[in-house]
């Protein structure tokens, strides 16, 4: 093989590298578009939930959802909730920061409260849980449950129309959404089962233990109820 041939191959293995090299570069330019983009719709998603969880009239709307769905309960406290809606609709409120001028549209609809009053109504108590696999199946078949997760329990809880919390001895089983609650050192599960339990005490929902044995980090904390059957828990939400 002659120089002037090895000098050909070594230009002809730099341009094949060269195209290589521009062609990855190519795809990595798209990738962090397409990055860009999803993390563009995460913000706007995420400005848009903040702006109709803020919403006057959707809060008004879930207290008249639920004062309809359970007049006896919720009737006699809806006018002091109502007060309090009302006392507070002039208080500041956490400005939406948005890019380039944008401006924050909601989705149209004529009224939000239409929407709760008549989106799959539902005449039976609704529980929200946190549960374990056995318990979350017993509770199906006499409720509507409500499963609540770690990484999403305030803001499920704060958005669904529900009669009673119900926090399951057996949650932190091994192999569960829950695992490990009530094991001590496990904060994280601690701390979202205490924001859990704060929210619910301000909507002034029942916190019920549900099961027997349950872990001592559990049994001593303030429990408005325990119980160990459907018809128990049924009690308390009538």
């Amino acid at each position: 093989m002659t120089g002037e041939d090895r000098d050909e191959q070594v230009r002809a293995a730099g341009a094949r590298s060269a195209a290589s090299a521009a062609k990855a570069n190519r795809q990595l330019a798209r990738l962090r578009a397409t990055l860009r983009e999803r993390e563009s719709r995460v913000q706007e998603l995420e400005r848009r939930l903040d702006a109709l969880e803020t919403s006057t009239t959707l809060q008004f709307g879930r207290l008249v959802a639920g004062a309809a769905r359970n007049p006896k309960r919720r009737g006699v406290r809806l006018p002091r909730e109502l007060y309090r809606l009302w006392r507070k609709r002039h208080a500041p409120t956490v400005a939406v920061s948005t890019r380039d001028g944008e401006r924050i549209q909601l989705d149209h609809v004529d009224r939000p409260e239409d929407r709760l009053l008549v989106a799959a109504p539902y005449d039976g108590p609704v529980v929200a849980g946190v549960l374990g696999r056995a318990a979350a199946g017993v509770l199906a078949g006499h409720a509507r449950v409500v499963s609540l997760y770690p990484h999403d329990a305030t803001i499920a809880l704060d958005t669904a129309d529900v009669d009673v919390l119900v926090v399951d001895a057996a949650a932190g089983e091994p192999g569960g959404p829950w695992a490990y609650l009530g094991t001590p050192g496990m904060y994280d599960r601690d701390r979202a089962l205490h924001d859990v339990r704060e929210l619910a005490r301000g909507r002034g929902l029942p916190l019920v233990l549900w099961g027997e044995a349950p872990p001592p980090t559990l049994a001593v904390l303030d429990w408005d109820a325990t119980a160990t059957t459907p018809a128990q828990l049924a009690g308390l939400v009538r």
